[in-house]
């Protein structure tokens, strides 16, 4: 299996991106991963976070991007420093704050991009206005684009039964994952521990968001697996039957992987491990949440308004 790779990005300060790239690597570190952490940022807090609390294993990497340079630079560097990473780990994670200065064919080197935002109707359209400047990469018909996953941060209960996020819209679609709340044990756990053992809401909210990045890698996997399959069956079939049949071939080959696609666009992370919480009783047992009752009970009675369940389908608006 190859490496998976990670970016955590936003173009804002204080919407939770280095906890969440350095907590998420903890976390998969735990689940039995091989985990190298870069960050790219000038203050350095999720590499400082890991390098100071107790160590699990990550492999934990801190280099700045000659940004002021300007030119390919800086995607050269991040690339050289990716790939050495990659060579050695299962996963790594990308912590990097977006700026103009970098190239947007750097998101192609990632199979999955995750971009915190908080649910303020200000960050909210300056979440829209940075996924509408790089759509061209996630609706990339040339390469193969990476999954997009948006992550609402530091969220407050009552966020969530607002109706000020409906005005917005996306200009693609993407996965969402279910919120990392705001609590002052998260502030506390900073370079002391990591959130995935917090026993509260906050703790239960991370886990079931590291839950969901594992299944958005499992999807990803499973939708590479396929479009493989398929394009082996049609070399196949091609050398073997005749034009006629081939034909045929690439309709249900065509089929098959428009299928997988609406699938991906569709699937909602957030409603999975709704779903998951809400009726745990009729879950395999190998399949049920490795987290406390009470604070998951918490989390899944939230109201979620109209907005975030219409991207959270993976709804493109117009």
């Amino acid at each position: 299996m190859s490496t998976f790779k990670i970016l955590v990005t936003s173009q804002k300060g204080g919407v939770g991106k280095s906890t969440v790239s350095a907590n998420l690597a903890a976390y998969l570190r735990r689940q039995g991963q091989t985990v190298t952490m870069i960050d790219f940022d000038t203050h350095g807090s999720s590499s400082t976070w890991l390098t100071r609390a107790p160590n699990i294993g990550v492999v934990v990497q801190h280099h700045i991007l000659p940004l002021d340079q300007g030119g390919n630079r800086p995607i050269l560097d991040a690339r050289l420093h990716l790939r050495r990473a990659a060579s050695s780990t299962e996963v790594v994670i990308c912590d990097l704050t977006w700026t103009d200065s970098i190239a947007g064919e750097l998101m192609f080197e990632f199979d999955l991009v995750i971009v915190p935002t908080s649910v303020s109707e200000i960050e909210l359209t300056a979440t829209a206005g940075f996924l509408s400047r790089h759509r061209w990469v996630f609706d990339s018909a040339i390469h193969t684009p990476p999954t997009l996953l948006v992550c609402p941060t530091r969220v407050q209960p009552e966020q969530l039964k607002s109706d000020v996020f409906s005005k917005q819209r996306f200009p693609v679609s993407f996965m969402l994952a279910p919120p990392i709340l705001e609590a002052q044990t998260a502030r506390e756990m900073f370079e002391r521990g990591y959130l995935m053992d917090l026993q509260d809401a906050c703790g239960a909210s991370f886990n079931e968001f590291g839950q969901s990045v594992c299944a958005a890698r499992e999807m990803r996997e499973s939708a590479k697996e396929m479009r493989t399959n398929a394009n082996s069956a049609r070399v196949v079939r091609s050398s073997t039957f005749t034009e006629m049949n081939g034909t045929a071939a690439g309709v249900k080959r065509n089929n098959l992987l428009t299928t997988t696609s609406t699938l991906s666009s569709q699937y909602s992370i957030l409603g999975r491990h709704r779903k998951q919480q809400i009726r745990p009783d009729e879950m395999p047992a190998k399949q049920a949440p490795h987290i406390g009752s009470p604070q998951t009970a918490q989390i899944s009675t939230m109201s979620i308004p109209q907005f975030l369940k219409r991207i959270s389908m993976g709804v493109m608006s117009k």
